[in-house]
């Protein structure tokens, strides 16, 4: 990672800081680069820089797939609790899945939920 030194600090380009102007409204963004002339600037992209700079504890958001919303009667693929993939329906009024191999499962305890519609798997029977 590339670093750049001022007022006998180190910081690191691309991380996450907090800058202010003032030194009393501060916002969160990554370094790009501290101008070593006179007039010293933090930047933080093409046309911002700031006079200050602090370390900040930034935690990273996630992006998730949303959960599969279950229609009542439709069938579906899915991996249980197990880990062994199934196949089956899901049924509204009891709010579980029904395999083809019987067995009834809790859709709160399945992974990989997939919608299954006409001409995906033809060769496989639901």
């Amino acid at each position: 990672m590339k670093t750049i030194k001022r007022k006998g600090k180190i910081y690191q380009i691309d991380a996450m800081y907090e800058f202010s102007d003032d030194g009393k409204v501060w916002c969160k963004d990554a370094l790009k680069d501290i101008h070593q002339d006179m007039s010293d600037q933090i930047c933080v992209g093409l046309w911002r820089s700031y006079n200050f700079i602090r370390a900040c504890e930034v935690k990273v958001g996630t992006i998730t797939d949303a959960p599969v919303e279950l229609i009542d009667g439709e069938c579906y693929q899915f991996t249980d609790r197990y880990d062994d993939e199934h196949k089956g329906f899901f049924l509204a009024e009891t709010g579980r899945l029904y395999c083809t191999t019987g067995a009834i499962v809790d859709p709160s305890r399945c992974t990989n939920i997939k919608h299954l519609t006409v001409g995906e798997n033809s060769n496989e029977q639901v």
